[in-house]
């Protein structure tokens, strides 16, 4: 059952699915809002609950139905404003290799089919380092190399650089919904020229700045670059709890643990001279790893979005396959 927001005199909605640490927290907590020109309809946890958490024969369009409708309600003159949905655990669980991007997708189309979608990519490596360390606070005891190199995948959904193949998705996404439909925009290009970042997003979702667009808080990071080096402690400690990560571990997660492992993990505790190793350390392991990994991704993500990977950083090159010599 698709929802309407023409009944409530409401333009198509503008869906916003990730990625994970590629300014979702900076859009949601400060574009996203009445006075730049959105309500947002269906926020992260109500999507999570009613799109992404239901198993694949439980999924009831009516559960977010009737969040969008008290959202709606809550706040005088909706048909003044864009309706945003926006949750970026729809690109997919990260720690299981985004297995289920597609049916979040199909699901997300089966609710909207007529919403305009908007994917904030991150360049694979800086991404990773990010998304390693919110998987540690969360609980994760893996070192990154045994993140890197899943086994026995066919037991349980595990990390899979598909994850990071940003042309999937967006493949994908441009079938269901059109190509004119689906904005990509590098985070590098917020870090370039904020204002511009967001004009594009304004003008997908078919906006004119407000008043209130150059308030906004364009210097504002909500998750700063934390050090690895205390990630690192955390993950041996992880070794000890008892998560998603690790049933066997002797004491409880709770989330008060986890908000206080988030509050550690930005203060530093570790002399800064030890942050170095660590840095090192995982630079070269990822780097290792990604090695002629993305560049046919990434060109392709060119070919279907018309960006510009490369004045970003992004990985561009042919992968080389070596040939075996007959013996």
């Amino acid at each position: 059952m698709a929802y309407d927001f023409s009944r409530h005199g409401m333009p198509p909605p503008l869906v916003h699915i990730g990625y994970p640490k590629a300014l979702s927290s900076w859009l949601q907590k400060h574009l996203f809002k009445p006075e730049q020109g959105f309500i947002n309809a269906l926020d992260s946890l109500r999507t999570t609950i009613s799109v992404i958490d239901p198993t694949p024969f439980r999924f009831d369009e009516s559960v977010a139905v009737r969040f969008i409708e008290e959202s709606l309600a809550a706040c005088p003159g909706p048909d003044r404003l864009v309706p945003v949905c926006s949750a970026e655990a729809l690109v997919g669980n990260p720690y299981c290799g985004g297995y289920n991007a597609r049916l979040n997708a199909d699901r997300i189309h089966q609710l909207f089919p007529d919403a305009r979608i908007l994917l904030v990519v991150r360049e694979q490596r800086q991404l990773m380092r990010s998304l390693y360390k919110t998987l540690v606070v969360w609980g994760m005891p893996h070192t990154i190399r045994r993140l890197l190199n899943p086994c026995d995948t066919s037991l349980a959904p595990q990390f899979n650089l598909d994850f990071l193949r940003f042309d999937l998705l967006t493949d994908y996404y441009q079938q269901l919904f059109g190509r004119d439909n689906v904005l990509v925009l590098p985070y590098e290009a917020f870090t370039q020229d904020p204002p511009a970042f967001v004009r594009r997003i304004l003008q997908h979702a078919g906006r004119e700045p407000t008043a209130a667009f150059s308030k906004l808080p364009w210097q504002k990071r909500l998750n700063v670059n934390q050090p690895l080096a205390d990630i690192y402690l955390q993950r041996l400690l992880n070794l000890l709890l008892s998560s998603p990560f690790n049933y066997a571990g002797p004491l409880p997660s709770t989330e008060a643990g986890v908000h206080r492992r988030i509050r550690r993990s930005k203060s530093g505790t570790l002399p800064a001279f030890t942050r170095d190793w660590f840095e090192d350390d995982f630079r070269q392991t990822v780097a290792a790893a990604f090695a002629g990994k993305f560049g046919d991704s990434n060109r392709r993500l060119e070919q279907l979005t018309g960006l510009a990977l490369a004045s970003y950083g992004y990985d561009l090159a042919e992968a080389h396959h070596t040939e075996q010599q007959p013996r």
